[in-house]
C-alpha cells in the first residue's frame, strides 16, 4: 500500500484502555491491511511505559478525568479544550482518516476533534456500566460499539472485548507451568488484581495462608500470584513461611501462559480480566474492586457468573472479613475437580465474539480498504 492511511488509536490512563487498541492493530496486520498507527494517550507514566514496551508511536494529550465538582470542573474544561486542540493539530499534521477510541477521559476531546474534522470516529465502551466520560463522548462519535449490551449508549453495536493474541494461551497447562518456573504437575491457582487496586486481594491471600485451619487447602496445588510492585515482597515471604508452593511476582509479561497454567483464578473483574478469563475458559472467583460507586465490575462479571462458569464474591476490604468471604467458595472449587471441569466446559462453549476483529473490520469498511476475508472473522 503506497500511502498508508493514518489511524488514531485513542485511549489511555491505564493498560485497560490501551491494550484493546493494540489488539485491533494486531488484527489489521493479520489481515494484511497496512495503516500508519498513532496512539493518543494520557500523560500518565503508565501510558508511556506501555507504548515503549510495545515499541508503539504515541502522543500524550492534556486530557484530565471528568469532574462535575465546582472546584474541579474548570480545570477539567480547560484541559479538555487544550487536548481537543492538540488532537485537531495532530489530525491536520498526519492527515488522519479515522479515530478508534476505547473510552475513558482521553477519548472525549479526541473524538470531538475528529468529528469536527469530518473523519470517521468510532468508540467502544468496555465496561458493563458506561462511565460519565463514555456517555459524554458517545454523542460525538460517528459509530458506537459496546463490549456489553447496554441501553445507556444508544446506537451501540454489541461486540466482544478486544483481546491481544498473547493473552490467550495456546500451549498445554504443563508447558505453560514449566515456562513460568512452576511445577508442571500441580493444579495452579492464579491470583491477581490487575494493574490497579489488587491490595485487598493480596492481603486476603496472606491472611488466608497464615491460618492453620486452611493449610490443607493447598495440598496438591501451587499459587501463581501477581501482586503489583507494592506487595510482592510481603506476599512472597508469607508463602515461603507457610510452605505454599508456587511463585509471587509483581507482574507477568506472558499472561497467555499464565492463563494456560491456571486451573482456577481469584481476581478482579475489570472488563479485560473477565474477557481474558472467558477466552481462556478459566473458572474464577471474582472479587470486584470495592471502591467504585457504580460497582460496574460486578456487572462486568455477571455474564460469566450467570452461565455458571464463575462465582462472584464481595471484597470486604478488611483481610479477616475477606478470608471469611473466600474460604468456603475457594475450598469448594479447589477440592471439586468435577465441578471445575463443568465450569470450564461451560466457558469453552459460550465464548463471546472476537471484538478486535469486528473493530478492525469497521476500520477496513469505513476507509474502503478492501473486503475482510471471511476466515478472519473468526477467532
Amino acid at each position: 500500500m503506497a500511502n498508508k492511511p493514518t489511524i488514531l488509536f485513542v485511549g489511555g490512563g491505564s493498560g485497560g484502555h490501551i491494550y484493546p487498541n493494540v489488539a485491533v492493530l494486531e488484527r489489521l496486520q493479520e489481515m494484511g491491511v497496512e495503516v500508519d498507527a498513532q496512539f493518543v494517550v494520557s500523560d500518565r507514566k503508565i501510558d508511556d511505559a506501555i507504548l515503549k514496551k510495545l515499541s508503539l508511536r504515541g502522543v500524550a494529550i492534556s486530557a484530565r478525568p471528568l469532574s462535575l465538582r465546582p472546584d474541579r470542573f474548570l480545570a477539567f474544561y480547560k484541559a479538555f479544550k487544550r487536548a481537543e486542540l492538540e488532537v485537531a493539530d495532530l489530525i491536520r499534521a498526519t492527515g488522519a482518516k479515522a479515530i478508534l477510541a476505547t473510552g475513558g477521559f482521553v477519548s472525549g476531546p479526541a473524538v470531538r476533534a475528529g468529528g469536527q474534522a469530518g473523519i470517521a470516529t468510532g468508540m467502544i465502551n468496555l465496561d458493563a456500566v458506561p462511565g460519565k466520560s463514555n456517555r459524554f463522548t458517545a454523542r460525538y462519535a460517528s459509530d458506537l460499539f459496546s463490549a456489553y449490551e447496554t441501553t445507556k449508549i444508544r446506537r451501540a453495536q454489541h461486540v466482544g472485548v478486544p483481546l491481544r493474541r498473547d493473552v490467550v494461551g495456546h500451549v498445554s497447562a504443563e508447558q505453560a507451568r514449566l515456562s513460568l518456573g512452576l511445577d508442571p504437575h500441580l493444579d495452579t491457582l492464579l491470583v491477581f488484581g490487575g494493574s490497579q487496586g489488587g491490595g485487598t486481594i493480596n492481603q486476603a491471600m496472606t491472611e488466608l495462608v497464615s491460618r492453620a485451619t486452611v493449610r490443607d487447602l493447598f495440598e496438591g496445588w501451587q499459587v501463581l500470584h501477581l501482586t503489583g510492585e507494592t506487595d510482592v515482597a510481603a506476599v512472597r515471604d508469607t508463602y515461603r513461611q507457610y510452605g505454599v508452593a508456587g511463585r509471587a511476582e509483581a507482574f507477568c509479561t506472558q499472561m497467555g501462559r499464565a492463563w494456560s497454567a491456571a486451573t482456577l483464578g481469584v481476581c478482579r473483574a475489570g472488563a479485560g480480566t473477565v474477557a481474558e478469563a472467558w477466552a481462556n475458559a478459566v473458572p474464577c472467583l471474582f472479587m470486584p474492586y470495592p471502591f467504585h460507586r457504580d460497582e460496574h465490575q460486578r456487572l462486568n462479571a455477571a455474564p460469566m457468573v450467570n452461565r455458571g462458569g464463575s462465582m462472584l464474591l464481595k471484597d470486604r476490604v478488611e483481610p479477616h472479613a475477606n478470608v471469611g468471604e473466600l474460604m468456603g467458595p475457594l475450598r469448594d472449587l479447589m477440592k471439586n475437580t468435577l465441578r471445575r471441569e463443568q465450569m470450564r466446559k461451560t466457558l469453552e462453549q459460550s465464548r463471546p465474539a472476537d471484538g478486535a476483529t469486528m473493530l478492525a473490520d469497521w476500520i477496513v469498511r469505513t476507509l474502503g480498504l478492501g473486503v475482510v476475508p471471511a476466515k478472519m472473522m473468526k477467532r
